[in-house]
């Protein structure tokens, strides 16, 4: 009987790796589908993707070439803010592929981009890139150069400090080139390098070249697509602050007017202007170190105007009330649209004024 027991025993021994490993298989493959599922749906898949992380690294071993492409799945649902933390899952990830296929190999291709991405130091943020453009150009893939190149201007152009913006600028030139000469007006990669020129142009203060090509964004969502775009409400909102910026207030009505037509007004919130003027300090006030608020009710006409300004409550006195109306009259907003049609509508805004101690 004892031998039967051991016997029994051991047996049960033996197989519990087994079973183990068989849970964490099944749970691995139920999380990863449940990430792609996330994914597909545009929702936060961030806790998923850690999840899925966590158990490859058992189920693969931590220095797997599969353990890397789940670090980086990881690092690319993190927010901005976790910089440091993208960083290291990224530079995880390039560690084990580089040394399985070299430093530039297609492998590594998108960890160089996440690592130039997510570093602090805009050097290496260049040194990355350059591998990642060289990847693209040993290929001879021209599409893929000019992609390379379009994701790096953006990520030199965005760097807080030390990013080289003429080295951005001609990364952009080259890709914009590729892109007008080969592929559709309406393609994701001619829409994203116009709003990058748009950019540049707008930083330069050639205020005319960048809204020409917002103006290209419109034109081809009006012409050739079919459906509404975070893109085109993106453009139309740049293209108002840019008209109000050359003094040309009547063309900035026409994009006023299409954003309203393509989100509804919210009688319960307060509405968010589409350019606004932050009021004057008053200079008195300042000299004394006062602070103040005002509130003011105020129509936005159907052209997205600012009209009827009441002051409805202030702290701090009359200084204050007058800048904070003279700011707000030059603000735009999209007009309240009903039955197809722009009217008159009531807003309200609150400006506070506070001295920095």
């Amino acid at each position: 009987m004892k031998k039967m027991s051991l016997a029994l025993c051991a047996t049960l021994l033996l197989s519990q790796p087994s079973l183990a490993s068989q849970d964490i298989n099944s749970e691995f493959n139920n999380t990863y589908r449940a990430y792609l599922a996330a994914i597909e749906k545009h929702e936060d898949a961030t806790e998923l993707a850690k999840k899925a992380y966590t158990l490859g690294q058992k189920v693969y071993g931590e220095n797997a070439e599969n353990t890397a492409n789940l670090a980086i799945n990881y690092a690319n649902t993190l927010p901005e803010n976790k910089q440091q933390e993208r960083f290291e899952l990224f530079k995880y990830a390039y560690d084990i592929l580089a040394k399985n296929h070299g430093k530039l190999s297609n492998e590594v291709y998108d960890s160089l981009f996440g690592l130039a991405h997510s570093t602090k130091s805009p050097r290496l943020a260049f040194d990355y890139l350059e591998d990642a453009i060289e990847i693209a150009t040993i290929k001879k893939d021209h599409k893929l150069v000019a992609d390379s190149k379009l994701k790096a201007a953006r990520i030199l152009a965005y760097k807080p400090s030390g990013g080289r913006y003429f080295t951005a600028k001609a990364y952009l030139e080259e890709a914009d080139e590729y892109y007008r000469n080969n592929i559709p007006e309406n393609s994701v990669e001619r829409i994203e390098a116009d709003f990058l020129v748009a950019a540049f142009a707008e930083h330069k203060k050639n205020y005319e070249q960048a809204i020409e090509r917002l103006t290209h964004v419109v034109t081809v969502f009006d012409e050739a697509l079919s459906f509404d775009h975070k893109a085109e409400l993106d453009a139309h909102s740049k293209l108002v602050h840019l008209y109000e910026k050359v003094g040309k207030r009547e063309e900035a009505t026409k994009h006023c007017v299409a954003i309203a037509k393509m989100v509804p007004w919210k009688d319960s919130q307060e509405q968010e202007p589409l350019y606004r003027v932050n009021p004057k300090y008053p200079l008195i006030k300042a000299q004394r170190g006062q602070s103040g608020s005002v509130v003011m009710e105020f129509e936005v006409t159907p052209s997205g105007f600012v009209d009827k300004i009441t002051v409805i409550e202030s702290k701090g006195g009359g200084a204050f009330e007058t800048e904070a109306k003279r700011a707000v009259e030059q603000w735009r907003y999209a007009p309240k649209f009903e039955n197809g049609q722009a009217i008159a509508a009531t807003s309200r805004v609150q400006l506070d004024f506070k001295i920095n101690r």
